[in-house]
């Protein structure tokens, strides 16, 4: 579930692509070249994994939420987003493909979409609001999770692909491109790399 990572030096956050069009597809490519044999994951650490939150929207600058300090706390952190990630990507390939969800990826979401609800009450504006005991790191794993099901239960799921560079890429995307014919995560960089392809082999 976890992908190898043998990448000594991480590329920084601020420089990861977020080609997916939603957040939730975003969270899942978080993993560079999901097919390739060198895997590497943008989220390997706590730290960077709030970073990203922070890069995305996933969390917001008045949600104080940090990583945690402690190592049995940051290794659970790290299962979960891993665990999320995998049951995510699982839902959207299956959609994708036309085949019924796993049901443990389906009970995963589930669990954390109940646990996104429990921790949300309505203030006196009328608006919901997050529980204070509910800012912590796992605040963003839950707006993932409410995120994956706005998805799924929308119109815009039927434009769900996966790129066209499945031996290596395998992120997925929202293709809001007029003709719906859009074959990549990126043109700068799958696409780039399929036309360099041909042009060697040609």
């Amino acid at each position: 579930m976890s992908p190898v990572n043998r990448h000594l030096s991480p590329r920084p956050i601020a420089v990861i692509r977020l080609d997916g069009g939603r957040l939730c597809l975003d969270f899942v490519n978080s993993i560079h070249d999901r097919y390739a044999v060198d895997v590497e994951d943008y989220l390997q650490q706590p730290q960077r994994f709030i970073e990203w939150c922070v890069r995305t929207g996933a969390l917001r600058p008045d949600d104080g939420v940090r990583a945690p300090r402690a190592a049995d706390k940051r290794a659970a952190l790290m299962r979960e987003v891993a665990t999320l990630r995998h049951h995510l990507h699982a839902l959207f390939a299956a959609r994708i493909d036309h085949q019924s969800p796993p049901a443990n990826a389906v009970r995963g979401l589930d669990r954390w979409l109940h646990d996104a609800w429990a921790s949300l009450s309505l203030g006196a504006d009328g608006n919901l609001h997050w529980r204070v005991d509910a800012r912590d790191a796992r605040l963003p794993l839950k707006r993932i999770a409410l995120d994956a099901l706005d998805l799924l239960g929308d119109s815009s799921a039927s434009q769900l692909r996966r790129c066209a560079n499945t031996t290596s890429c395998g992120w997925l995307f929202l293709d809001t491109s007029k003709n719906q014919r859009r074959r990549w995560c990126a043109m700068e960089t799958c696409g780039t790399a399929e036309k360099m392809q041909r042009y060697r082999q040609s």
